[in-house]
């Protein structure tokens, strides 16, 4: 099986048109994985407006996207991809985009 450069931006836009029509939060969502199966391990929500990231933190979408990290951390590690055990999903209204980052980066966002 090949790596498909689509699959993370693919599953996110399925998610937040599942789940973010009616956001009206901004903000990250820092994540990270030390496991030797490379699996969700810690994340630490940063938004600007917190009655928008309870809403969040209440609702299904949160589950779900803890789920999604998983599978994508598993995903990029099997593919070999760098900085596969970290990154920062950036959350505008209804739309997301993952970056993948350094772990020193990923500590750098987790500790503002």
């Amino acid at each position: 099986m090949t790596y498909d450069p689509t699959f993370d931006q693919t599953r996110l836009d399925q998610l937040a048109d599942q789940c973010l029509a009616d956001n009206t939060g901004t903000g990250k969502v820092i994540f990270l994985s030390d496991d030797e199966d490379n699996r969700l391990e810690l994340t630490s929500w940063r938004f600007e407006d917190e009655e928008a990231k309870a809403r969040l933190m209440k609702s299904d979408f949160k589950l779900y996207l803890l789920e999604l990290l998983d599978t994508l951390l598993v995903y990029r590690a099997q593919h070999k991809q760098p900085n596969a055990s970290r990154g920062v999903v950036s959350v505008c209204k209804n739309q997301m985009t993952v970056q993948w980052v350094s772990r020193a980066e990923a500590e750098r966002l987790r500790d503002l």
